[in-house]
């Protein structure tokens, strides 16, 4: 029913190799004595600053699994002020450049918990599962952009060391992280657009509204606003090749997400696709979807892109985590912002703008309500 990414596209088989890891225990500069230094000697702190090499793995070769804990009381911020990088065959550009929660799924920088096909954020931990091969060499960092220490990091890189060379035209796997402030009538928010050949496998977005998108007319409040989840009236559009027009034109967020009717119910995870939030009050609603029942092929370049709200009208904050796989070189990525402008935007703006309109409709519906069971 699903694309073997390894099997299919990557033509690696577990049979190809043996099977390694590396990881946090062992990093750490000093330990204490006794009990203790034995705990600490499995995990590190991840001071600010330069870079830190979680894993320098000699190829040929695919990494399986990123398997990530760190706690989140002791650490704030953690999720997004650690950057997660990393090269293939010694590439100038990082073929992966995200902030570290979002790499797995976050929600809105949050810890929520789901399964999906490829990535998971289950009992404390964070899992990515893309296969991700390299011919020579991978180098993967971890750069705490915070001003403090992240206490208690552990993690695992678990990886094929293959006994044979890859095919020429084997892809590599790409991440990247980017937000836009999408104002009143802006283009649509960027999902992806490189050049290459390669293959779209699916991306993880935080859209919020903020602002008035509206004059203070009560009909609005249904279209185009949809009672603070107009955003999702906005479609997906993808141009492959060179197309001209687009060969994808979707009828709507939560369409493209696999979703209908704002998300009926949430949380509602699985494996290609899902919701871990949506919140009319606060106007926030985080979403993922992968193309595994068969990926976006392209073999020039591709530019898929999201409207935010119909014909964009609404004005949001787009967080967007995308995932593809291409050959070399890739476009490069836009510069991360610093870590503070990385947060989630606040809620409390939305929460009043939201507060009498919402609260109007839950009383017109409550008096149609009375109405026709007193019939």
């Amino acid at each position: 029913m699903y694309v073997n990414l390894s099997r299919d596209l990557l033509g690696i088989d577990p049979r190809d190799g043996i099977t390694h890891q590396t990881s946090s225990f062992g990093r750490r500069g000093r330990v204490s004595p006794g009990v203790a230094g034995k705990f600490q000697e499995k995990c590190l702190d991840l001071a600010p600053g330069g870079p830190f090499t979680m894993a320098e793995l000699e190829g040929p070769g695919v990494i399986t699994r990123i398997w990530v804990t760190v706690p989140r009381k002791i650490n704030p911020g953690v999720l997004r002020n650690v950057v997660l990088k990393a090269w293939f065959d010694d590439e100038e550009e990082p073929s992966v450049q995200t902030p570290l929660g979002d790499l797995f799924g976050t929600t809105f920088a949050r810890p929520r918990q789901y399964a999906s096909a490829y990535t998971a954020i289950t009992s404390g931990a964070y899992l990515c599962f893309f296969p991700m091969p390299f011919r020579r060499k991978a180098v993967l960092t971890l750069e705490n952009q915070g001003k403090l220490p992240a206490r208690m990091f552990f993690y695992q890189v678990t990886w094929l060391k293959l006994g044979r060379d890859l095919p020429d035209d084997t892809p590599y796997f790409h991440c990247s992280w980017h937000r836009e402030g999408c104002a009143r009538k802006d283009p649509p928010y960027t999902v992806l657009d490189t050049e290459g050949r390669g293959f779209y496998l699916g991306c993880h977005l935080d859209m919020q509204g903020r602002g008035w998108p509206w004059r203070l007319n009560p009909a609005r409040i249904s279209l185009p606003e949809g009672y603070g989840m107009g955003v999702l009236e906005g479609w997906e559009t993808m141009w492959i090749d060179d197309a001209a027009e687009p060969n994808v034109h979707g009828t709507g967020g939560e369409d493209y997400f696999n979703g209908a009717w704002y998300f009926t119910r949430v949380p509602s995870t699985w494996l290609t696709h899902g919701v871990t939030q949506r919140r009319y009050d606060t106007r926030r609603v985080s979403c993922y979807r992968f193309h595994v029942e068969m990926p976006v092929f392209f073999s020039e370049r591709i530019r898929v892109t999201i409207d935010h709200g119909l014909d964009n009208l609404l004005p949001a904050d787009i967080d967007g985590t995308t995932y593809w796989y291409q050959e070399e070189p890739h476009t490069p990525y836009r510069p991360l912002p610093p870590a503070k402008e990385r947060r989630p935007v606040p809620t409390a703006a939305n929460r009043m703008i939201m507060a009498a309109p919402l609260a109007a409709t839950a009383t017109t519906w409550g008096i149609i309500r009375t109405a026709r069971s007193s019939r």
